[in-house]
This record gives C-alpha cells, structure tokens and sequence, in this order.
C-alpha cells in the first residue's frame, strides 16, 4: 500500500543495520524508522541475550592481555548479570524461573563458545564498540564496530560476535555486507582499510572471514549509495513494497502486512496503543 506521495523526509542519516533493513524489506523499513514504529516491538530473549554477550567480551577485552584471565571473565559475566536482572528490556521479557535459569545457562555456554575460539590474551585491540561515522555525499554513514584489532600479520580486522547459528551461505553474506561497511568506516574516519572481516559464531565456535580489498570497498560504497537513492525515491513516491521471504515468519509488522491481508496504516495507530515502549537499558 502507498502512502501519500512525498510523506517522508529523505533520510540524511543511515546504519549498515538501516541499509539491512531496507533491503530485506522497504515496508518493514519504512513502518521501523520513518514511522517510528520500531521502537515499539518487545524485547525477543534471543537479541537481549546477544546484548549481554557482547557485554560480557567487552568487558573481559577491555583489559590489559596479561588480565584477561578466567577470573575477569568470571567478575565480567557476574557484574554484566547483575545489572541485566533489573534492566528493563531483561524484565520485560518476563521468562519465569526455569527460562530465566536456562538463559543465563546457555549465556555461559556462549562465552564458553569463544574461548573455544581463541585465547582472550591474544588479540590486539584497538577499540571496543568504536563509534565512526563518515560522509558519503548525500548521507552520513554511521555504526559502531564491535571490535577492532591488530593482527599479528599486522592486518587490520573488525569482529563482530554472533550468538545464533551459523548461516547458510546466502544469509552469510548478507551478514557480510554489513561488515564491509564497516571496514568503509575505518578506511575514511582511520585512513586505513581493514584486511580482513571475522565473524565469531559462539554457538557452534566457528569463525567466518571475508577479505577486503579496494574493489570490494569500491562495490560496498556504491551499494549503499544505490540502497540511499532507492530510499529517496520511495520518500518521493510514497511507495514501499513489502518483499516476502523467510524473515517474514518473525517480523513484528507481518500482522500489519498487505502481502498477509493486513494494513500499514492501521499500524500506525494499533501497534503505539498495543505495545508500550520499553525503556533501553
């Protein structure tokens, strides 16, 4: 369904996860960020959960190489937990006493999952959750990349950790795309390019890599300003067709879908009074 034509300001800002969205779904896109919708979808057990793990790495790799012992990983975990219990994204999740004890149980699995990865003493790291945005003409890029590191080689590499299971083929180099704008960040906000990309699946303890390279970065570039130009002619036109495919199983606006019968504009009015915003932690 269209909206109106010229409705939404074409937006000036954008993140690889926007640049995501847009392209899994510009429907979905459009009722997440320009109708601020997005805000409003429950916290899922799954993401909190990649949440916390991240924390937890952080905070283990936040120091020194000579103090990434067993014991900080163990004070990281306890502290990291402590605070989750009374956030109210945690809360709002409202798992009961046997979810709430497997949660934390497979959490631990998961860190358990990197150190089956690599030695927490190894890495060089230059940044943690670093924050980069850059111009590309009619947009800023911006997004914060998990971690940044040295490579014994003397490689730069960005890492990201992932807490589901590893992907097929197809939904792995999506995953990748994301990282390559990542590495686009570094080489205009760092002056370097990243040699490399890492995923770190913890579930299964298997590492994913992708090597950049100027024609790939040259690719990413033009990508993202195509995925920018598209948005802007939608914002024009008022139209933003809903793709269907296998994320629609759990997309919080399938209900609202018209390939599923529903009405976007009636999200617009029925998701704010069914689904208070929760508070981020």
């Amino acid at each position: 369904m269209a909206t109106s034509p010229g409705a939404y300001a074409v937006p000036t800002r954008l993140s690889p996860s926007r640049i995501s969205d847009w392209r899994s779904c510009p429907l979905a896109y459009r009722l997440k960020h320009l109708d601020g919708l997005g805000k409003h979808e429950p916290p899922k057990a799954h993401l909190v959960k990649g949440n916390f793990v991240h924390s937890v790495l952080e905070a283990l790799l936040a120091h020194p190489r000579d103090e990434r012992t067993t014991q900080r990983a163990q004070e990281a975990f306890d502290e990291t937990q402590r605070h989750y219990e009374t956030s109210p994204r945690f809360r709002a999740l409202g798992l009961d006493e046997v979810a709430t004890a497997d949660f934390w149980r497979h959490s631990r699995e998961l860190i358990n999952g990197y150190y089956r990865i690599e030695n927490p003493r190894v890495p060089e790291v230059l940044g943690l959750e670093l924050s980069l945005e850059t111009s590309l003409g009619p947009f800023v890029l911006h997004g914060i990349i998990d971690r940044l590191e040295r490579a014994p080689d003397g490689a730069l590499v960005v890492s990201d950790y992932k807490t589901g299971k590893t992907p097929s083929p197809g939904y792995g180099a999506a995953r990748m795309g994301n990282m390559h704008l990542y590495a686009s960040l570094c080489h205009r906000e760092r002056g370097e390019l990243p040699a490399r990309l890492r995923l770190y699946y913890l579930e299964s303890s298997e590492i994913i890599e992708a090597q950049v390279t100027p024609e790939t970065n040259a690719r990413t570039e033009a990508d993202a300003l195509a995925v920018h130009a598209g948005i802007a002619a939608a914002c024009a036109s008022g139209e933003f067709p809903a793709t269907t495919s296998g994320l629609c199983s759990v997309c919080f606006f399938k209900p609202w879908c018209p390939a599923f019968g529903g009405s976007p504009e009636a999200a617009l009015t029925e998701i704010p009074l069914q689904y208070p915003v929760v508070p981020r932690d």
